[in-house]
């Protein structure tokens, strides 16, 4: 049954926001949740109505399969960091360590936001303390296969020492105009969430993602809802911009850097360390 928080919120979401046809604007077709907990029921909902295998943490497992889809002119593969290019085609391989500070007045919101929602839905769960990960995080790459081919690519997020799920994104490089984005859609409960990233390669070789878009259409944040007729709804959420740049600092070491704004003003911040994983530490 759904919650009273979620119904709430999908009201919102149709009063708010444009009621659509997905087919005039495919770019927005992503998986969805139930109405309730999500963690990783989606994922067993995908395979189910799809006829799709999983396999999951192959060491050539990683968030793009196929940089064409990403339309990388030449210039910027070439300029592009080989080490964020590894990270990317082989994200499985890697460990992560993980920093995080809300900021200023927004940490009682997010103290908030994960009590009623992140929490109770396994999904979105952002830590309020780097003392989260004080034992670390468990890093999961899940493809979802049809003949062979991959259709879907899963980041599966866990806090070790509290198995809590912090995030469940489903990622997929796509065109659109002529231009390449990276889609990250976080299902939710009779919709999902989805930030469309532009890319940037900047000089020194590091890749900047951004949703920083001011349009409808352009990078962003997006919340979307079906009904039980089959009708869709779309949220642009103007409001909400993101920056992601993935980089090798001057030791060496993979990083990157991870800020969330909200009405122009910093409200997280992320940082992460990818380290590969070594053969003796998986237990070979």
């Amino acid at each position: 049954m759904a919650n009273l928080l979620d119904l709430t919120t999908q009201k919102w979401v149709r009063i708010t926001g444009k009621k659509l046809s997905l087919d005039k604007e495919p770019w927005l077709k992503s998986p969805i949740g139930n109405d309730d907990i999500i963690g990783d029921s989606y994922i067993q909902n995908l395979i189910k109505e799809q006829g799709l295998s999983k396999k999951e943490n192959q060491d050539d497992f990683g968030l793009i399969d196929d940089w064409s889809q990403f339309n990388l002119s030449q210039d910027e593969w070439k300029k592009l960091n080989p080490k964020v290019k590894d990270f990317y085609q082989h994200t499985a391989k890697y460990s992560m360590e993980v920093w995080s500070e809300w900021c200023g007045v927004f940490k009682p919101f997010g103290i908030l936001l994960q009590r009623l929602f992140s929490r109770r839905l396994r999904q979105l769960n952002l830590p309020t303390s780097s003392l989260d990960f004080s034992r670390g995080m468990e890093s999961n790459i899940i493809k979802l296969f049809k003949n062979g081919q991959p259709v879907h690519t899963i980041w599966y997020r866990k806090i070790n020492a509290s198995q809590e799920v912090i995030y469940s994104g489903v990622y997929k490089p796509i065109q659109k105009e002529n231009q390449g984005f990276l889609k990250v859609t976080f299902p939710l409960p009779n919709g999902n969430a989805q930030v469309l990233m532009r890319k940037e390669v900047l000089d020194g070789g590091a890749l900047l993602l951004s949703s920083d878009g001011k349009k409808f259409g352009e990078s962003g944040f997006y919340f979307t809802l079906r009904n039980q007729r089959g009708n869709w709804w779309v949220k642009h959420v103007k409001s909400m911009h993101e920056w992601i740049k993935v980089f090798e600092d001057e030791k060496g070491i993979l990083r990157a850097e991870h800020i969330l704004h909200f009405h122009g003003a910093k409200f997280l911040e992320l940082h992460y360390k990818m380290t590969p994983i070594s053969p003796l530490n998986q237990g070979i």
